[in-house]
């Protein structure tokens, strides 16, 4: 899930089958309700190989246009790093929005999200560059069974790599 100190769980997703406007807002977000708990790994900018870390979101909430998770992730004992999304859900234009906590590098935009089937993809664009400039993309993928996986994925060294990926079960 990250990038210089990114928890950014969450691959270019590729997923099949569409849903409506209408199951996205009354049923997705629901998914989410309530607390989860779960490991993955995290690629930092500065470090050459992918760090494990375990993480928790309390209280997760969802209405019928919005989402609001929050928590934190470990890596090792001494390193903890605050986590979470606000997503809005548009049926006007059938899109989601959205910020999302976890870089050190400040606040991310989430913007053009699509759901695809369980999975939702968004551009997530850093305030500053990380990994030479501050595009990646978010997947957050929940099939409804009580547990979810975010992944970011972005250009490094010219190669597209997933810099996080976390799956998180309801706890």
């Amino acid at each position: 899930m990250i990038k210089t100190g990114t928890f950014g769980p969450i691959a270019a997703l590729l997923l099949f089958g569409l849903i409506s406007p209408a199951q996205a807002d009354a049923g997705y977000f629901q998914r989410f309700n309530g607390s989860f708990a779960g490991s993955g790994t995290v690629q930092r900018e500065q470090d050459s190989s992918p760090r494990r870390v375990s993480c928790s979101l309390k209280g997760a909430t969802a209405s019928a246009n919005r989402l609001r998770m929050d928590g934190t992730c470990r890596a090792a004992i001494i390193v903890r790093r605050a986590i979470g999304a606000d997503l809005r859900y548009d049926p006007s234009t059938d899109r989601f929005s959205g910020t999302y906590t976890g870089s050190s590098r400040g606040l991310a935009q989430l913007r053009n999200g699509r759901l695809r089937g369980d999975t939702l993809t968004l551009d997530l664009v850093y305030p500053q560059p990380v990994h030479g400039d501050r595009n990646a993309v978010m997947t957050i993928r929940n099939s409804g069974n009580g547990a979810f996986t975010l992944t970011v994925t972005d250009r490094v060294d010219g190669q597209t790599r997933t810099t996080s990926n976390v799956t998180l079960q309801k706890s």
